[in-house]
């Protein structure tokens, strides 16, 4: 299976477990009930302080089957930055399969509508035109979708479904998703910022990705370097915008490994033959 495929089905994967985290209570706080949701243990911050769970009914239940196991995933990231870089990040973050996704609606959007300071014709004008409107219209149902799904953090999913699917939102439900949307908005706008220096899982993976002696990152192949086009593909594929063919020995800590450079290279110059390529250690 091609490498790009393969991406995309993971992402698409963890993007969909992702969409259930809530649903199944693994993560989320219901603001208005005062509970917070936590790998299916509940834990209650009423008045009285009363503790809610599924396994036992004591705090230590919720410490050791909530908890203990998200302090675990956690205490592992360096672990895997170490070994794999921030492969994690290319290959399995929601959020920047989320910046994936915006991003190309932005990009058919300005496509689109860049035609109307062209003369070209008028048929070939209209067609780029409509995919376009139809790109920044995509755009605009995936960010209030997002929002949508945000909000399942912070209230029941079976309550937004029914508030939705009746189309009687309440105000509490409009001002979540609304703020949501305005939140998923910000952050894809400041999305490099966020990935390299906000990210908590992203900063966990990188000092251990940077110090490594055998982290997995990616390599331009510097002794076939005069078979390169200047094509720029690389650098126009890379999700960071920083260039792949530059790197040289030094590992560069907002490489997520994702491969789409490789990707870029190998359509340029064909099959296994690109310049780029994964690689363990600083060799």
């Amino acid at each position: 299976m091609h490498r790009k495929v393969l991406r995309r089905l993971t992402q698409a994967a963890v993007l969909l477990l992702t969409l259930l985290i809530p649903v199944l209570d693994l993560l989320r706080f219901d603001v208005q009930a005062g509970r917070l949701y936590l790998l299916g243990q509940v834990w209650s911050f009423s008045p009285v302080g009363q503790y809610l769970s599924g396994a036992g009914g004591d705090p230590v239940g919720f410490l050791l089957k909530g908890v203990f196991p998200l302090l675990i995933f956690f205490l592992s990231l360096p672990v895997w930055g170490a070994v794999l870089g921030r492969f994690l990040c290319g290959w399995f973050c929601p959020v920047g399969t989320m910046f994936e996704i915006v991003g190309f609606f932005i990009r058919h959007a300005s496509d689109g509508f860049r035609v109307l300071r062209s003369s070209g014709p008028a048929a070939v004008r209209r067609k780029e035109l409509l995919c376009g409107a139809l790109s920044a219209l995509s755009l605009t149902v995936w960010l209030v979708a997002a929002g949508v799904f945000l909000s399942g953090f912070l209230m029941s999913p079976s309550e937004i479904w029914r508030e939705v699917s009746s189309m009687d939102p309440s105000p509490f439900f409009l001002v979540t998703a609304s703020g949501m949307t305005a939140v998923a908005a910000a952050v894809y706008i400041a999305r490099r910022t966020f990935c390299s220096y906000i990210c908590l899982f992203g900063i966990t993976m990188t000092i251990p990705f940077i110090v490594s002696p055998f982290s997995l990152r990616i390599r331009f192949d510097r002794k076939r370097g005069s078979l390169c086009t200047n094509c720029g593909r690389c650098e126009r594929a890379c999700i960071m915008e920083i260039r792949p063919r530059a790197q040289k020995r030094k590992v560069n800590p907002r490489c997520i490994n994702c491969g789409e450079c490789i990707t870029a290279c190998e359509e340029e110059l064909g099959r296994k033959q690109g310049l780029l390529h994964y690689g363990f250690g600083k060799g």
